[in-house]
């Protein structure tokens, strides 16, 4: 098959937000607690981190962290996390029902983000908790001194204040499985106290509030950007497209009475419905800048996404079964496309946390015999890693394709996004071919501009679009980089099936 891909460096759509590439890191058992933190492990450090985890998640270079939850947040009491580690408790998380710890609590927390060079976005817990504890934890982290709270931290051993930037206001409200659900018009309201309230702490830190999830339909988000409008930053929702066929959690766009018998382009397809609702999100923002006045200039935020299906994150916990190796090579190309369409939609979208960084539906996993990479892992490793500061806008032409489940039609087989680095003249393309069996011939058109004839290509392909990762074999599914030359004039990439390539050419 054939396809063109043009690309103009002069139509800038902005510089990449480094933010986009954060991860959820869940503060439940083997996460954050006896997961990442763990000092009994061999490989643990002074700190408890273990460090066979922590180098590989590192390698993503990630540039956010969001703790404690996603749900395991939202019966989270933070007091219970800081002081001397021994007097902490044990309690039962009340949203799953299980036993977790706080010994990994806010300071080692935001230590261990310093040291791993990302930002901490805390979620606060409005499931069980107040106002009065949400506004104390603020208090706690970015306080000086002079107030209880500060001073508190101070006798915890950390002088000087964190000042943590990023808060977000409960997780999951929307949905009846979450402790503190509730309507969109009362989340707004509660909300709006809240973020009131955390300004007068400290002003200059940035709110995170939710817009819903693909599985709702916008009249949350419809309902809850008037009234939050002039009081927070961001609006969030919560991106996960299933791997598998049939109508549970489906979109209420969807038509669950479509079920194929080929769940291949299905799941190449779940991250345009993220892409839709970026831009509707986009449409509610900008008519309540231009009617309300006071609205900050909010931008939209995804602090959960990935490929999944709704059971996994109820079944795997150490106490109940061992994680073990869930993504193969197809999902890893639907994790490209939506990683391109972050950054086609980077005016927009600021700010991005996976779910998650370690087991779970996590990019590392760790289990009894092994740590490893998940597929998904080079996709997010690759553009994070090799992506300009400059993010370009491109023009795609290629076969297509539909997914009637979703009501999505077409669709491009190529799927790509584009980057500038101006002080090195260097443009950098990602590239997915979602065709299962084809290669795609990609014609490179470059307006007012030429490359040079070499190039570097990182290339994320297996003969098997099912192949997985594990413990017995972490490396079965990786990345290839390699240098090659292409023609100056009208230059062609062969793109193989079922592959991400990641191009990096010079401008002359």
């Amino acid at each position: 098959m054939r396809a063109s891909l043009r690309i103009d460096p002069q139509r800038v759509i902005g510089p990449l937000p480094k933010r986009l590439f954060g991860h959820l890191l869940a503060r439940r058992l083997g996460v954050a607690e006896e997961g990442l933190h763990d000092p009994s492990h061999p490989t643990a450090d002074a700190h408890g981190i273990r460090q066979d985890i922590e180098r590989l998640i590192r390698g993503l270079e990630p540039s956010v962290f969001r703790w404690p939850g996603g749900c395991t947040g939202t019966s989270y009491h933070w007091l219970d996390g800081v002081g001397p580690v021994d007097r902490r408790p044990r309690n039962i998380d009340l949203h799953f029902g299980w036993e977790t710890g706080y010994r990994f609590g806010t300071n080692e927390f935001i230590a261990w983000c310093r040291r791993m060079g990302a930002e901490p976005l805390i979620n606060w817990n409005m499931g069980t908790g107040t106002l009065d504890e949400a506004v104390a934890w603020l208090e706690y982290c970015n306080r000086a001194d002079g107030t209880h709270h500060a001073e508190l931290r101070k006798q915890h051993g950390v002088e000087e204040p964190h000042r943590v930037k990023l808060w977000q206001l409960g997780n999951e409200t929307y949905g009846n499985w979450e402790i503190g659900h509730s309507t969109a018009e009362r989340y707004a309201e509660v909300a709006r106290e809240w973020a009131k309230a955390a300004r007068k702490v400290d002003p200059n830190i940035e709110i995170v509030a939710q817009a819903g999830a693909l599985t709702h339909s916008l009249d949350w988000a419809a309902t809850v950007i008037p009234g939050l409008a002039a009081h927070v930053d961001f609006l969030t929702f919560h991106a996960f497209w299933r791997k598998t066929l049939g109508s549970r959690g489906m979109p209420p766009a969807c038509d669950p009475s479509i079920n194929g018998d080929d769940p291949w382009y299905f799941v190449l397809a779940g991250p345009h419905l993220a892409e839709a609702y970026i831009r509707s999100l986009q449409g509610l923002i900008a008519t309540a800048r231009r009617d309300l006045p006071g609205a900050r200039p909010m931008k939209v935020a995804i602090t959960e996404w990935n490929t999944a299906d709704f059971a996994i994150h109820m079944a795997d916990n150490p106490s109940l079964a061992s994680f073990e190796p869930y993504y193969d090579l197809r999902d890893a190309l639907a994790n490209a496309s939506f990683l391109n369409i972050l950054l086609r939609e980077s005016r927009t979208v600021t700010l991005a946390t996976s779910a998650q960084a370690l087991n779970v539906r996590g990019h590392v996993m760790a289990n009894d015999r092994g740590v490893w990479r998940e597929p998904i892992y080079w996709p997010l490793q690759m553009i994070a890693g090799l992506m300009g500061p400059v993010v370009l806008d491109t023009w795609a032409d290629s076969d297509g394709f539909t997914a009637p489940e979703y009501r999505l039609d077409n669709l491009q087989t190529l799927d790509a996004a584009a980057s500038l680095d101006p002080d090195r003249k260097g443009l950098v393309l990602s590239m997915v071919n979602r065709s299962r069996d084809q290669p795609l011939e990609v014609q490179l058109s470059l307006h007012d501009a030429r490359i040079n004839t070499r190039a570097r290509v990182t290339l994320l392909h297996h003969d098997d679009p099912s192949a997985m990762n594990g413990p017995g074999q972490p490396d079965n599914v990786h990345p290839t980089t390699s240098e090659m030359t292409l023609k100056a004039q009208a230059p062609v990439y062969e793109l193989p099936p079922h592959s991400h390539a990641v191009l990096e050419l010079a401008l002359d």
